[in-house]
């Protein structure tokens, strides 16, 4: 998404397979009254990894803790249904698209237990509808106050966001049904604005056709389009995901096959990290509020479908944090080259730790798994909606309640 200072300032101040691979098998409670498909929790059996050595009762306790606390602080009814309040980047308690997104993922992963998750989501799905942009995608930044776009200039869209609102509607599709033609005209629009010739994820719908935001590459979200929507080629935008990242990693981080915030010449055989100030200035050439996301999307990706691709990475990211934070969590930093060395220690941030989880899950890494799971308890930089709504969702996968749509 566009540039966020206040995410920033306040971290400182803190201190090629396809669809066609078996997907996880999952079990569920019968639909409750509510008419929940998949009530929470819906347990599943990964394809490849392990889980933490927590039972599955404790798993499932700890998101439900976690979720109460999130949903009280961060999902409020405005601007005519609900928003997720991102903290620090949008003004009048707003939201970006990125938050309205994690909030439609959130929700029908949780409802059965939250008795109220349909209309939560409907109401979510209103704001997304009622502040689209030109191509037809979620305007990036909304005054939760003004109920208007918040940021300068023409109002545009967030590639990330995007896939996460398309993720929520085919969630929430196979959850209560009554979504198809909101999903598949959404998707279309997707295709359409943030695809490149190529079949690589564009930064955002009016961006470049030559540039990449690796913390866009959702393997897991594209695999349940392709199955969900034949009409668009889904699998060719798996299939470039998966090269862009093979043709990165091998030449600037073939130890920790880790990713820059930013990619240009995407769409060519040689991508590269972008120039350290080209859109956010963290830098853009290393790890950064970003790519810490990495992780997480590798290893949910290799546990759900199996992929070699993804697994091989989230195991080499799992196996150098591990290495250069001593086997302590606390160590793992929001700013990281591509070497895997940290820089700027001083900023931290738990949206950089919880990740990591996910990936060391689909290393096969017992030990390192749950010391990352129990460390997800905590919150040890004060972080607000950036950090505490990745751990929802790391939460939800590590639990080993991440049901797909595709399955």
């Amino acid at each position: 998404m566009r540039d966020r200072p206040g995410r920033l300032a306040a971290a400182a101040a803190t201190a090629a397979v396809t669809v066609s691979l078996s997907v996880l098998v999952s079990t569920a409670s019968p639909a409750t009254a509510a008419g929940e498909n998949h009530p929470f929790p819906t347990h599943v059996t990964y394809r490849t990894g392990v889980v933490p050595s927590a039972s599955q009762a404790d798993r499932d306790a700890a998101v439900r803790k976690q979720y109460d606390s999130w949903k009280k602080a961060y999902l409020r009814a405005a601007c005519g249904g609900y928003l997720v309040y991102a903290t620090g980047d949008a003004p009048g308690k707003g939201t970006v698209s990125e938050a309205q997104g994690y909030g439609m993922n959130i929700v029908p992963l949780m409802a059965g237990y939250d008795t109220s998750a349909k209309a939560e989501f409907d109401g979510l799905w209103k704001v997304v509808k009622d502040h689209r942009d030109s191509k037809g995608m979620m305007q990036w930044k909304i005054d939760g106050s003004t109920c208007k776009y918040a940021d300068s200039g023409t109002p545009d869209a967030a590639t990330d966001g995007d896939l996460d609102i398309g993720y929520g509607l085919i969630l929430a599709d196979k959850q209560w049904g009554g979504y198809t033609a909101a999903a598949t005209d959404w998707l279309a629009k997707l295709y359409a604005a943030d695809v490149a010739p190529d079949g690589h994820l564009k930064c955002e719908d009016d961006g470049p056709d030559n540039d990449a935001r690796p913390s866009d590459f959702m393997l897991d979200h594209l695999r349940a389009f392709a199955a969900y929507d034949s009409a668009h080629d889904w699998n060719k935008v798996v299939t470039r995901t998966e090269a862009v990242i093979q043709e990165f990693t091998a030449k600037y981080s073939p130890t920790a096959n880790l990713l820059s915030d930013f990619v240009v010449g995407a769409n060519g055989t040689s991508p590269k990290p972008a120039p350290a100030d080209y859109q956010e200035s963290q830098p853009d050439n290393i790890v950064g509020y970003n790519s810490v996301r990495v992780p997480w999307h590798m290893g949910t990706d290799a546990l759900v479908y199996g992929s070699p691709v993804t697994k091989n990475v989230a195991t080499k990211q799992s196996a150098s944090y591990k290495a250069k934070a001593g086997g302590n969590p606390a160590k793992i930093y929001p700013h990281t080259k591509l070497d895997g060395t940290p820089t700027q220690t001083g900023d931290q941030c738990e949206c950089a730790n919880d990740p990591v989880g996910v990936a060391a899950m689909a290393a096969g890494d017992q030990a390192w798994t749950d010391a990352l799971w129990k460390y997800l308890a905590t919150n040890p930089f004060g972080d607000t909606y950036y950090g505490e709504t990745i751990k929802m969702l790391v939460y939800i996968v590590m639990a080993g309640d991440y049901w797909t749509p595709a399955s």
